[in-house]
């Protein structure tokens, strides 16, 4: 069945993004293994260079907490701190969410702009973007990701995924984020500590939404899009309403919940066995009801906001979510 003009779009899309991602040490790390599933080697002049993103840094970085190696893109903000540092947003699935900013994010006054456009961008507020992807390149590197975006699980809980043997990494990973990765950066950045924001998509939703219910003092901020609650046999919802009770929030926290409603509830559905797929995972109902009981449990300094987005499906919330989230990241 062909592909629909939008989700063509879409995917044309994060190609393109893709390949402007910095990669500055591959000229210094050897060379990857030969499989059968290799890139071609194609025919291009000497002196053309990997793409690269404009106020972009790039470095990659070891976790002893998780044993796994990283890409970190720092998206560096357009004019001086404020008083307090910069508020940040930490991107799940940096090499796909992060591209995506760019046409987001503010950007340094050029004096080619007209007077006219600089009245309308305004006093933008500036912010720091740190986005933490892999190695290997890929855009979605579906074993790393599994690994640690997923909380550990009961003995004999089944996860539900196919397509990865690795998972239960989480905490591990939010130590990684909290007790390697934000100390380098504050090194060279001034960053607000009231004002962290995590961005997750798919697993990384569920993941900003494990750490939302067990470790809620590490961000303010926090947008979940299609958080893959179906993961461990709905672990993460089932456990909600034992940790609410004991959650505290020590700042002002903003939460963000979304989900498309073409992940449960499309206009129809491509085949019988994307029918039973999209209504065993339930998508739409496991995030209202996780957003449901969030709100009802009425915590002191909690803002919650929910959304159901008509038109969209699973990889269309990335891109809802990765175009908004600067604003809600960086918004006083």
């Amino acid at each position: 069945m062909p592909l629909p003009l939008n989700r063509l779009i879409r995917s044309a899309f994060l190609i393109g993004l893709s390949m402007l991602i910095t990669q500055p040490v591959q000229a210094q790390t050897a060379a990857a293994p030969q499989t059968a599933l290799a890139a071609p080697n194609f025919a291009v002049p000497a002196d053309w260079q990997p793409g690269q993103l404009s106020r972009t840094l790039s470095f990659e970085l070891d976790s002893k907490h998780t044993g796994q190696r990283y890409r970190i893109l720092v998206g560096m903000p357009h004019k001086p701190a404020p008083a307090s540092g910069y508020p940040t947003l930490w991107m799940l699935d940096g090499l796909a969410s992060f591209p995506i900013t760019e046409y987001m994010r503010p950007r340094p006054a050029s004096p080619t702009d007209s007077p006219q456009y600089l009245a309308k961008i305004g006093d933008e507020p500036a912010g720091l973007v740190v986005a933490i992807g892999y190695t290997n390149g890929q855009i979605i590197d579906v074993n790393g990701r599994a690994l640690d975006y997923t909380p550990a699980l009961p003995a004999g809980t089944k996860t539900g995924d196919a397509l990865s043997p690795r998972h239960g990494g989480a905490d591990a990973f939010l130590q990684f984020l909290t007790l390697e990765l934000r100390p380098l950066i504050a090194r060279h950045f001034a960053m607000d500590p009231q004002r962290h924001t995590l961005f997750g998509f798919s697993y990384g939703g569920l993941f900003a939404l494990h750490t939302l219910t067990t470790a809620p003092q590490h961000f303010q901020r926090y947008w979940a899009a299609s958080p893959s609650l179906w993961f461990g046999e709905s672990f993460t919802l089932r456990q909600l309403s034992q940790r609410l009770p004991a959650m505290r929030l020590a700042a002002p926290t903003r939460v963000m919940v979304t989900v498309g409603m073409d992940e449960q509830y499309p206009e129809r559905f491509a085949s019988p066995e994307a029918k039973q797929r999209l209504q065993s995972r339930a998508m739409v109902d496991n995030t209202r009801l996780f957003a449901q009981q969030l709100g009802d449990a009425k915590l002191d300094k909690l803002q919650l906001e929910s959304q159901s987005v008509a038109g969209h499906d699973h990889h269309d919330m990335l891109l809802h979510g990765a175009r908004r989230v600067v604003e809600f990241a960086f918004a006083p």
